[in-house]
């Protein structure tokens, strides 16, 4: 897995939760005012929507949204038990009025 990331942006709890889960991953900075990967290829090839996080699987499947790589993280790993074992625990802390 290569996660596309930037410092300091809210690619950091995708990133956190790699290193949680403890599976291999890499990881590709991008610039993104210019839209650029560390070694200087256009990141919008990789991302149309052209923002981190993004999620490049191993099999090139591509997941973008935090929470949607968080999500599916932590289903990766159902021994860890990061999120509640039914989806409204997990829905209802999401969404408080």
């Amino acid at each position: 897995m290569k996660l596309f990331y930037k410092p300091g942006a809210c690619s950091l709890a995708s990133h956190i939760t790699l290193r949680e889960i403890g599976k291999d991953f890499t990881l590709d900075g991008v610039d993104l005012a210019k839209k650029r990967l560390e070694n200087g290829d256009d990141y919008l090839a990789v991302n149309p929507k052209g923002q981190v996080p993004a999620l490049l699987l191993d099999d090139g499947t591509l997941l973008t949204e935090g929470v949607a790589i968080m999500q599916y993280l932590a289903d990766s790993v159902p021994d860890r038990q990061l999120l509640a074992p039914t989806a409204f625990p997990t829905a209802s802390c999401c969404w408080r009025r």
